[in-house]
């Protein structure tokens, strides 16, 4: 992984993540955890923190459970000494053309409507000739000297058998002149000596894979087994970016946490982003549950396109799951950064919110919508005599009236041990059918009355939540 200059975890690369974590929970396998840092002006610490601290939210805490947790920078020596070592096998070479000859040959295979595969001139140059003119200081690139004639084939997990014609590649450049290797080298030899035995990587890195298997070639050693999974598209079809997204559409880990989702939530939607288990249609797994069910059969070939209403059902289910005392805990712990007039009400009804949350996870998503939809619950609503009428239900202020005084009247006889959600109801039921109304004639003046809203949680589970005297309270205001 590297460490990101973006710094923030994108769930692209947590999704990449979570495959390789699981596949290697399956298979009881080793993790090897490793920061590609090369680019030092690139590579952060404080991005590596803030990508291992999000993925250790998820469940992963790759800094605890890999076997081996190393830095690219510090195996430079290595990497040098393998390219001394591909230099002497003639493998490798130093080619002198310059950036702005490439660019010329490129505009120039453009114009001809050809496409451009470049063959250095120097890939057949006497030894002798090439190391003199390293000596003279002009600036160069090492290149691996590849057989023109050569086809590399390889199995991709994903993607079955895969084909490539070495003509389309030419020669590539796997090293600067000072010795430090790159990516696509780097990469091999440090795979073959942390004895890495499976690849499961975004499709962005196919076109990186047959110079790979070359140099696993120069290098004579047994590549690892490739995957490749799907990218990851926007709701435009688009390789989803954090820089594209529409307003509210969390990508990267921290907006999800601002947006109070839970990480098994997240955990779970990115495990069905471009893999299902295709055994069973069951959609809500824990990490665990996913570590037994995963393998790379399920993981489709097409790009998956992200949905983040999906997303969102995700965190409802699992907001649901959770038990009245959790779901609080939770909660509480996410509004820590709410201002001090909004924690001081939560914490004035902290007796009541075991009771209120699990009402209002049938509604919102995240815990960013809870407090809009507790609020009701522990702030009587304004009354505003112009909601006594509907004339979708069939409501006049008349009928209002009078439901509310029934409603009054019942409430008031319900004794304080009665006074649940299944016995209010069974009472409103009983005065439904003895006033002659339809039932949204009688249940839309009393939520208005406990809620000041047109949708809430019925009026039974608040009057349940919120109690006999409040719910009295709230009644006779409008009354």
């Amino acid at each position: 992984m590297p460490p990101s200059p973006t710094g923030h975890l994108h769930l692209g690369t947590a999704r990449t993540a979570l495959f390789n974590y699981l596949y290697a929970k399956k298979h009881k396998g080793n993790i090897v955890f490793r920061w590609e840092d090369t680019d030092l002006l690139r590579s952060k610490t404080e991005h590596e923190t803030e990508i291992l601290e999000g993925l250790k939210w998820l469940g992963m805490d790759f800094e605890k459970e890999s076997s081996l947790f190393v830095r690219q920078i510090d195996c430079l020596d290595r990497h040098k000494a393998v390219l001394q070592d591909l230099w002497a096998q003639d493998k490798v070479f130093p080619c002198f053309t310059t950036p702005a000859e490439l660019d010329e040959q490129r505009e120039a295979a453009q114009k001809a409507k050809q496409g451009f595969v470049f063959w250095s001139p120097s890939r057949d140059a006497e030894k002798a000739d090439l190391e003199a003119e390293m000596k003279t200081g002009k600036p160069f690139a090492w290149r691996l000297k590849v057989d023109k004639e050569a086809i590399i084939k390889y199995n991709d997990e994903i993607r079955g058998e895969t084909e490539v014609k070495a003509a389309t590649l030419g020669d590539f450049v796997v090293a600067r002149s000072d010795g430090s290797v790159l990516y696509l080298l780097a990469n091999v030899i440090d795979d073959l000596d942390q004895g890495i035995t499976h690849v499961i990587r975004g499709e962005d890195h196919i076109s990186n894979t047959p110079k790979q298997m070359l140099c696993w070639e120069a290098m004579g050693a047994t590549p690892p087994v490739y995957a490749h999974i799907p990218l990851v598209l926007d709701s435009q079809k688009r390789k989803l970016s954090k820089r594209r997204v529409e307003p509210g559409v969390a990508v990267l880990v921290p907006d999800f946490q601002a947006q109070g989702f839970v990480p098994e939530a997240v955990l779970n939607g990115l495990a069905f982003l471009g893999w299902n288990p295709k055994t069973t249609t069951d959609e809500i797994f824990t990490l665990n549950e996913l570590e037994d069910i995963f393998e790379l059969a399920g993981v489709n070939k097409a790009a998956a396109q992200y949905d983040f209403e999906k997303m969102r059902w995700y965190n409802q289910q699992w907001l649901q799951r959770l038990d009245a005392d959790d779901l609080t805990t939770a909660f509480l712990e996410w509004t820590a950064g709410f201002d001090a007039e909004h924690l001081e009400l939560l914490k004035a009804n902290a007796d009541k919110l075991p009771k209120i949350l699990p009402v209002v996870a049938q509604k919102a998503k995240t815990f960013a919508e809870f407090y809009e939809e507790l609020e009701y619950f522990i702030v009587a609503p304004t009354v505003d005599k112009a909601r006594l009428g509907n004339e979708k239900m069939k409501v006049d202020p008349v009928v209002s009236v009078e439901v509310l005084k029934e409603v009054a009247t019942l409430l008031q006889k319900i004794d304080e041990s009665d006074f649940n959600a299944a016995f209010i109801k069974e009472k409103s039921v009983e005065a439904i059918a003895r006033m002659e109304l339809k039932n949204g004639q009688f249940l839309w003046p009393f939520r208005n009355a406990l809620s000041g809203r047109d949708k809430s949680a019925g009026p039974f589970e608040i009057a349940a939540i919120i109690g006999k005297e409040e719910s009295l309270k709230r009644v006779n205001a409008y009354l």
